[in-house]
């Protein structure tokens, strides 16, 4: 293997992330740690992977999904020394975009309250059980956590940010009774429908960010069984047109910004693209106590980016996001 390359797969595999079953069932989606160039090849990976070295070992079966904090481990179970060793580690991987978590009391207060987003979804998700879901864009694995209410075959969370990767590893470290969630260094769209298709996708936030929004879809399509269900979160325009984002501008402050479409044309654009039953939930505003600077997450945040009025610091109107429920044809 090229010295270059930092083999997390092995890591994983040496600290009993999951148990030998898990890893043989599951090889093809394991490969992608191997396989994702711009994973294995990363800068920092070396770093990340020493703070997940240096993380205490502690064995616990303790995991709580029903509250706002993924909670792992409980509080008597660590030493003041061992937590304050934890929460220096855990804090070199800010920022923590998606949270809240608990682990062995030790709060990561998220610059997200994931929390309030997962409530909006809560009650629209199917609830068959031994499902296979997809969390696109999963970030740190909060709503793939979340979604093992459902009792699920399987959760496979594809993050392409090698941070969040890493910062799920970090959690799951404390959680190895857990075998039916994996975090992939992968997007949708470099994943093969031929390894796994699935009953249940999310795409929560996502869409804004696609350089070619059909081709999200598109790949969203490819991978979901028919008659399953998508969850889609996005931003939505509240102008008449689509806000659509040129290279070198911003929208609420981040970059990396496509096409928001307009709610008629976001129900076009999943019609189009082989979906049915399409239906908005919900409509939000996104303000400063769902998103916010935190000490994990020390930097700018939504209130730096908007105006008193409520706008975006750009002018646009003040940022709507909405969810959609549909079906493939």
């Amino acid at each position: 293997m090229d010295i270059n390359k930092i083999n997390i797969l092995s890591h994983l595999k040496n600290n009993n992330f999951y148990s030998s079953h898990t890893f043989k069932e599951y090889n093809s989606l394991f490969n992608f740690y191997l396989e994702n160039t711009s994973f294995i090849k990363h800068g920092n990976l070396k770093k990340w992977e020493n703070i997940l070295n240096k993380m205490p070992g502690i064995e616990t079966n303790y995991l709580n999904i029903l509250n706002a904090s993924i909670a792992i481990g409980k509080k008597n179970e660590i030493s003041k020394d061992k937590l304050e060793n934890l929460e220096a580690e855990l804090i070199k991987l800010s920022p923590w975009r998606k949270g809240p978590f608990d682990i062995f009391g030790l709060e990561i207060d998220s610059e997200w309250r994931s929390d309030k987003k997962w409530e909006r979804i809560e009650s629209y998700l199917p609830t068959a059980k031994n499902m296979r879901i997809c969390d696109i864009g999963c970030s740190n694995g909060y709503y793939s956590y979340k979604l093992l209410t459902l009792k699920p075959e399987l959760i496979v969370g594809m993050e392409k940010t090698a941070l969040y990767v890493i910062q799920f590893l970090a959690t799951k470290f404390y959680a190895k009774q857990i075998q039916e969630l994996v975090v992939l260094p992968c997007s949708s769209e470099d994943f093969d429908s031929k390894l796994l298709d699935f009953d249940l996708i999310l795409s929560m936030g996502i869409l804004y960010h696609a350089k070619n929004p059909n081709h999200h879809i598109n790949s969203i399509n490819n991978l979901v069984k028919k008659n399953g269900y998508v969850i889609l979160e996005t931003i939505i325009s509240n102008l008449p047109d689509n806000i659509n984002i040129k290279k070198d501008e911003t929208y609420a402050g981040m970059k990396n910004i496509g096409t928001i479409f307009t709610k008629n044309n976001l129900v076009d654009l999943l019609s189009n693209n082989g979906f049915k039953n399409i239906e908005i939930v919900n409509d939000s505003f996104t303000n400063s106590s769902e998103q916010r600077e935190t000490k994990w997450m020390q930097g700018k945040s939504f209130k730096d980016f908007t105006l008193q009025n409520g706008n975006t610091l750009e002018g646009y109107p003040p940022v709507c996001r909405s969810i959609l429920v549909a079906q493939k044809k």
